[in-house]
C-alpha cells in the first residue's frame, strides 16, 4: 500500500512538471493587449552584433533584462517579455527552411533621446535562422545559433 501511494504521489509531481505553464501577464501597448511571459527562449539569450561585427548591439539575458543599442548613441537598458497565449505557450510566426520568429514586447528603462523614452514600450521581432546557423534582430544584429 505505501509502495502504491508512493507511486501515485511521484506521478503527480512528475505530471505537475511536465504540464507546468510559463507564467503569463498582460501588457498594453498601441492600443492592444498582450499575453506575455518572461520564460525566455533559450535560442535567443545572447549579444547581437552589427552585421555580426560590432556596434550597434543588442543584448537579450535569460532573466529578461539586456540593452538595445540605438546607431551612434548609448546603450539603453530594456526589459523584455515573449509574446505568448493565455496558456504560456511563445507564438511563433513560422516561415520557410525552417526559420521562424518570436515578438519581443520590450521597455525601455533608461535613456531619454527622443525616441525611446523611459517606461515607453515597444515590439522587437527575433528571427531564428537555422538555414544561416544564426539569430537575427531587426535583419541587422546577428549572433550564432548554438
Amino acid at each position: 500500500m505505501k509502495k502504491l501511494i508512493f507511486t501515485l504521489f511521484f506521478i503527480t509531481i512528475v505530471n505537475s512538471f511536465a504540464f507546468a505553464q510559463n507564467k503569463v501577464e498582460t501588457l498594453d501597448l498601441m492600443g492592444k493587449t498582450y499575453t506575455v511571459t518572461k520564460a525566455i527562449p533559450p535560442e535567443i539569450v545572447g549579444t547581437y552584433l552589427y552585421e555580426s561585427i560590432g556596434e550597434p548591439k543588442v543584448l537579450l539575458e535569460k532573466d529578461g533584462t539586456g540593452y538595445f543599442q540605438p546607431h551612434q548613441t548609448n546603450p539603453i537598458s530594456i526589459k523584455f517579455w515573449v509574446d505568448c497565449d493565455e496558456a504560456g505557450k511563445w507564438r511563433k510566426q513560422v516561415g520557410g527552411t525552417g526559420r521562424y520568429q518570436y515578438t519581443l514586447v520590450i521597455q525601455y528603462l533608461d535613456g531619454n533621446n527622443g525616441n525611446y523614452k523611459v517606461g515607453s514600450y515597444d515590439l522587437m521581432g527575433v528571427m531564428i535562422q537555422p538555414d544561416l546557423n544564426r539569430v537575427a534582430v531587426y535583419g541587422e544584429r546577428f549572433k550564432p545559433l548554438k
